[in-house]
């Protein structure tokens, strides 16, 4: 079934690669939040984790990484210009023990079929003191065009009408995290995991988002592997 799950990933990204941006603008509150978590990035070499187009990767590497992009897609990987790629799965990276001194996921996790074996996997990659970062959707956060409507309602509701990215009857959903939860699954894995709601510019316009952290959509969560980098 994870072979299954993955090909359908694949084929998507595959068909509808014209849906999905070159670039973030420089204020994306994603971007931010990575590279304020993650610095100082110079010398350091980061792996992203499904890059896709790497609108992410490139920002890294002129902020002084050294990033090497990883993607199931063919077709977003060939219009990923600027730094190197494989195509490969996150359940078996092609990468050495120890590579990485960071590993990023931006709205990577929410496609997988399987993550323990992800982690797994993003664990073994990272040396000693290593960073993983992942940015993805809250499940438990109100959508911010009606507050008063938690955003998971709208998502079910929107994906009958076809409005996502997978179609009817596929055997993939986009799943969304609750961040407590999440976090405690990450603390199998890793140490220090931290969690930080992304405001974006739209919830900042209201009061609700501004003052309940737990009801943004977007959320961080970072964690690192025992030891110290060399």
């Amino acid at each position: 079934m994870t072979i299954c799950h993955e090909a359908e990933v694949a084929a998507q990204f595959d068909r509808q690669r014209q849906r999905f941006k070159r670039s973030v603008a420089l204020d994306d509150v994603r971007l931010n939040a990575l590279l304020n978590r993650l610095a100082p990035l110079n010398g350091r070499r980061v792996l992203d984790l499904g890059c896709g187009k790497g609108r992410f990767a490139r920002p890294l590497a002129e902020a002084g990484a050294e990033v090497i992009g990883l993607d199931v897609s063919a077709g977003m990987l060939a219009e990923a210009e600027g730094i190197p790629c494989v195509r490969g799965s996150a359940r078996r990276l092609p990468f050495a023990a120890g590579s990485f001194d960071v590993v990023v996921a931006v709205e990577v996790f929410e496609h997988l079929e399987s993550i323990d074996p992800v982690l797994s996997e993003v664990r073994r990659v990272l040396r000693p003191g290593g960073s993983l970062a992942i940015v993805d959707k809250n499940a438990g956060a109100m959508n911010a065009d009606r507050p008063w409507l938690p955003s998971l309602v709208v998502k079910a509701i929107d994906q009958k009408r076809g409005l996502w990215m997978y179609p009817s009857g596929s055997p993939v959903r986009e799943r969304w995290f609750w961040p407590g939860r999440f976090r405690s699954r990450l603390g199998r894995w890793f140490e220090d995991v931290q969690v930080d709601h992304l405001l974006s510019p739209q919830e900042a316009e209201r009061r609700l988002f501004r003052q309940v952290p737990r009801a943004r959509l977007l959320t961080l969560w970072t964690a690192r592997v025992a030891g110290s980098l060399g």
